[in-house]
């Protein structure tokens, strides 16, 4: 497994300085709310591609009263194949773009750091996956889809990139229509693929099973005209009805200041596989079980392809479970081969992990 040695934070968030070398491969973070332990999730969560487990803007990462001075976030890692590595990412002082590193040498692109480091985290506002907008669920199956493919990054960074330039294009009274096609082609082959890495994970996930823990199986459905254009036409066929139908949609488009049609208004539904009840209509309880769920069975569906698990970050995961599925996750996530911390309020909820966890106590930004 991949395995984090040591972890540095400077002025970030309510930590002013911290240097933490865990002592086992599961750790157990607790203490008083506002203490500090969603920050140091948030931190890990910070050196994989994106904007982490919060999507925080970098201006409000830096220690509070002390933003102008910047932050930074180190962290050096241990992997079964590679020779150990180094991440780092941050901000230089008075300024408001986050930087990264890799081995201490500049990063051009936030994909280069999927070869060597992934995570996946469950946070308390997660609850809401499934009531609220499409962005959010969508951001979250590609997340998991990076676990495996990581290529997957490279893939939705250069779509949004080329959408970013065609938005501004579209802005400009008099617009080249030959620079607008050669965007909206790199568009369409971007989408296509994203698409079809999409349609090939859910197929996976849908097929996969929870080998430990009684917990339910959620079934994955791609909300997307793509996606339905794909399981009837060949690739080149979808690309240039993508090239077509954006070219049709210039005017509207411009007039909208975004582009309405594409891989970034993809949604996906999640059904609880036994009783075919959509996610959004279950009960508080029962959609924090489906996505305790979906994190087994993405893990299950890992360990199949012998691919290296990623950091697992869970922030309260035991909040709105009853008594048999916390003790069932927590055995759980005690036997998984990964590298795992959970938060938590009180150390009592956890007790049961006292063999195979370290236990930190956080109290405003120190370890006590």
């Amino acid at each position: 497994m991949t395995s984090l040695l040591r972890l540095t934070l400077t002025n970030f968030r309510n930590y002013n300085r911290l240097v933490w070398s865990p002592k086992a491969q599961k750790t157990i973070v607790y203490g008083a709310n506002g203490s500090g332990k969603t920050n140091l999730l948030e931190a890990l969560s910070l050196l994989v591609p994106g904007r982490g487990l919060r999507k925080s803007r970098v201006e409000d990462l830096g220690m509070i009263g002390h933003q102008h001075q910047g932050w930074g976030i180190v962290g050096q890692f241990t992997h079964p194949v590679m020779d150990d590595f180094e991440i780092a990412t941050g901000c230089t002082p008075n300024t408001n773009k986050k930087q990264f590193r890799l081995n201490e040498m500049p990063v051009r692109n936030q994909h280069e750091i999927s070869q060597y480091l992934s995570a996946v985290w469950l946070t308390p506002q997660m609850d809401r996956l499934f009531s609220e907008s499409a962005g959010g669920r969508r951001r979250f199956l590609d997340r998991l889809i990076i676990t495996i493919e990581h290529f997957h990054t490279k893939e939705v960074f250069a779509y949004e990139k080329s959408m970013s330039q065609r938005n501004k294009l579209l802005a400009l009274n008099n617009f080249d229509p030959d620079w607008l096609n050669a965007i909206e082609e790199s568009m369409a082959r971007h989408a296509v693929a994203i698409t079809a890495t999409r349609i090939f994970f859910i197929q996976q996930m849908n097929e996969t099973m929870i080998v430990e823990g009684n917990f339910p199986e959620a079934l994955l459905k791609l909300q997307c005209p793509i996606a339905d254009h794909l399981s009837k036409e060949p690739a080149l066929s979808v690309e240039d009805f993508l090239r077509q139908k954006w070219k049709k949609d210039r005017l509207s488009d411009a007039e909208n200041k975004s582009t309405n049609f594409g891989v970034h208004r993809t949604d996906v539904l999640f059904i609880e596989k036994k009783t075919q009840t959509p996610a959004n209509l279950a009960s508080t309880g029962q959609q924090k079980a489906l996505l305790v769920g979906i994190i087994l069975k993405l893990t299950e569906l890992i360990k199949s392809q012998n691919i290296n698990l990623p950091i697992l970050l869970l922030d309260e995961p035991l909040v709105h479970l009853d008594e048999n599925h916390r003790k069932t996750l927590l055995a759980t996530l005690m036997n998984l081969d990964s590298f795992t911390i959970l938060t938590g309020t009180d150390r009592a909820s956890f007790e049961q992990c006292a063999r195979h966890a370290e236990f930190l106590e956080i109290n405003h930004g120190n370890i006590m």
